[in-house]
């Protein structure tokens, strides 16, 4: 079964409620106003029938307003006591009742209502070259309150509700748009379940976020397109998007019971974002999620571990160029703690409280030599050239035993002159240190997670590439020549 809240409203009713009503209002009388909004909804197929209305000359409230659509108008029905339309300035706003309904009929046996409360309304200030919208909502709230099918109740619900809500949209005919979305929190829960499967499941989940921001702008919009070339044309003209979210703190429940089995998981986590840039014929991206916590699993395996910060980074060009550009990806893990219950599945519960961190940062001189597009990658070579490939930071770290290594690698002649060698052509200088790897061995060896044979050969391995600078500290120094040839500390690499 497909829960009801996962099928798309018409989008010709979104249309009207988005953008369609706010730009048939904005006439100076709000009567021409409410029937310039019927006539224009009426062209796209939704009908808006009231059983009155009161012209106050500036203002209009219609009563009992019922909002459908024309070929199907009992799939979903929007009502409200009564729908007003007040003037602001230049501006027009749209307030509907405090609290209206949903009703959505996806079958004959099926029947969903959503009943939205909220204190706020929608405020449009259009021209002929612009639409801005503008939604104060110190309170918005929808929630599922009807779930019948065949008669009987269903064990499904939904609910979303925002505080300090404020949201702004600006679209501008030339292609430019901005889009601005804050709340002070947000919050949601839901039900799903469905008894009638070979294996009945029920799933519930809860999530709370506090200072949400959703941020999107963007240029020259309207040059995409399908067409062929399309994307240099856009970039040629000033095309350039960025979107960008962010939490100030989260918070999740979730609990689902599969064959009789429960699992269950609670997360938390400060501060969080996420960003996209496409601009100059390139893209960057880069997410950051700080001071998190996860706990629960599957009974008997259940267990906690927490972490101080995990980011993931990149770069890439979209378009070919005769220089190179730069590629770059990164990520980090810091600090990941596991309690004893999440180490025992591995038999490392002694290792509990331990942190371990992970990153590596990489990047590249490179191009592209086709642009990015339907049939990038189609060919028989790589559509990319490489010139140069520089570790920046490459970090294992599991309590006080550490392997870092940084370094850079040069093609000689760029990748593709080396793309049927068996060794890459180039010069290349590495430095890794392994410190406190013999104490490491000793004590998993010590816990049976490393048997002695394993350990012999990893000591063998590792003595005979590293050479010790310090206490239980060993230090490689990789170097790559043209032709293959390839030394360790000096030495031709023992096998």
């Amino acid at each position: 079964m497909t829960p009801f809240l996962t099928r798309p409203f018409s989008a010709a009713l979104l249309l009207i409620f988005a953008l369609v009503v706010p730009a048939a209002a904005q006439e100076s009388a709000a009567k021409s106003a409410w029937t310039e909004l019927r006539g224009y909804a009426r062209e796209h197929g939704v009908f808006i029938a009231s059983q009155g209305v009161t012209d106050y000359g500036t203002s209009l409230v219609a009563q009992n307003v019922r909002i459908h659509l024309e070929d199907d108008p009992n799939f979903v029905a929007i009502v409200m006591p009564e729908l007003r339309i007040e003037p602001r300035g230049d501006a027009l706003a749209l307030i509907p009742s405090p609290e209206f309904f949903i009703t959505v009929l996806p079958d004959r046996s099926t029947e969903f209502r959503l009943t939205v409360t909220h204190s706020g309304e929608i405020v449009a200030d259009v021209t002929d070259d612009r639409i801005a919208l503008d939604l104060p909502f110190d309170h918005l709230r929808v929630a599922l309150t009807h779930a019948i099918r065949r008669g009987e109740n269903l064990d499904q619900h939904f609910s979303t509700e925002f505080r300090g809500l404020s949201a702004q949209f600006e679209v501008v005919r030339s292609g430019a748009a901005d889009i601005r979305i804050g709340a002070d929190s947000a919050r949601y829960s839901f039900i799903l379940s469905d008894p009638s499967a070979r294996s009945p499941s029920r799933q519930t989940g809860d999530a709370e976020m506090t200072g949400l921001r959703i941020e999107f702008s963007g240029s020259e919009l309207d040059m995409l397109s399908d067409d062929e070339g399309m994307l240099r044309t856009a970039f040629d003209a000033g095309f350039a998007m960025h979107l960008a979210m962010g939490v100030e703190t989260s918070s999740g429940i979730s609990d689902q019971m599969i064959d009789g089995s429960r699992i269950s998981f609670r997360s938390s986590s400060a501060a969080s974002e996420m960003a996209f840039d496409i601009a100059d014929g390139g893209l960057t991206a880069h997410s950051l999620a700080q001071s998190g916590e996860i706990s629960g699993g599957m009974a008997p395996f259940v267990g906690a571990a927490s972490f101080d910060e995990v980011g993931l980074s990149l770069g890439f060009p979209l378009l070919a160029t005769p220089d190179d550009q730069t590629v770059g990806y990164q990520f980090n893990f810091d600090n990941i703690t596991a309690t004893p219950e999440t180490l025992q599945l591995i038999g490392a519960q002694d290792f509990a409280g331990e942190a371990i961190s992970i990153a590596l940062d990489v990047s590249a001189q490179a191009r592209l030599t086709e642009d990015l597009g339907p049939e990038f990658f189609e060919s028989d070579t790589p559509p990319f050239d490489i010139t140069s490939v520089s570790l920046n930071q490459l970090l294992t770290r599991v309590g006080d035993a550490e392997l870092n290594g940084t370094g850079a690698f040069t093609f000689l002649g760029g990748l593709m002159a080396s793309i049927d060698a068996g060794i890459p052509n180039g010069t290349g200088d590495f430095l890794f240190n392994l410190i406190g790897g013999d104490a490491l061995l000793t004590r998993l060896n010590a816990l049976g997670i490393v048997p002695p044979d394993q350990q012999f050969f990893a000591r063998m391995m590792i003595n005979g590439l590293g050479r010790s600078v310090g206490e239980d500290h060993l230090q490689s120094e990789v170097a790559i020549r043209p032709g293959g040839a390839i030394t360790v500390n000096g030495a031709p690499l023992p096998f």
